[in-house]
């Protein structure tokens, strides 16, 4: 019995590889100044500048919409929809853009961003449809999944000062 104890050590590494809390893990991008401490990003715009935070992680890779957890605070701006999380679909079929999902700060009625959130609007950007929360997108859908070696990631596409904490994928 000892000699499996590696393996099952090593599989439950591999188990919790996929899971993401942002510490200093969170990688930024865009045009506007993006500065990281302690896992808090703090992303300012100019007018015309956009700027984001993802966390390269391979555990949502082809999950179930219902089986996803995301989730992130917020401080600071808020404009249109920024910030807001962008996350990538797998809906089965071929749509002309790639599929997004979408929750943002203003839609979810508190700083609190999260696919556990009965608040949390969730729009697309490929069909005119939108849902009340992420239970209710799951449920309409239930074959949909996380796209597959795609990431989720925050943006602020809007000028003005974010700040994003707490961001939490799994």
């Amino acid at each position: 019995m000892r000699r499996f104890a590696p393996a099952i050590a090593l599989i439950a590494v591999m188990a919790f590889t996929g899971t993401a809390v942002a510490k200093d893990r969170l990688l930024h991008f865009g045009t506007g100044d993006v500065s990281i401490h302690n896992g808090t990003a703090t992303l300012a715009n100019d007018p015309g500048e956009y700027s984001g935070v993802y966390i390269k992680a391979k555990g949502l890779s082809s999950k179930r919409l219902k089986a996803v957890h995301i989730s992130f605070r917020s401080s600071g701006d808020t404009a249109g929809g920024a910030p807001r999380f962008s996350i990538p679909l797998n809906t089965g079929h071929t749509e002309s853009v790639t599929p997004y999902a979408f929750l943002d700060v203003n839609n979810c009625g508190s700083n609190l961003v999260s696919t556990d959130s009965a608040n949390c609007k969730v729009f697309l950007n490929f069909s005119s449809e939108s849902f009340d929360n992420w239970a209710d997108l799951a449920s309409t859908h239930p074959r949909w999944r996380i796209a597959k070696r795609a990431i989720p990631f925050i943006i602020a596409d809007q000028a003005g000062t974010y700040v994003v904490s707490n961001v939490d994928l799994r």
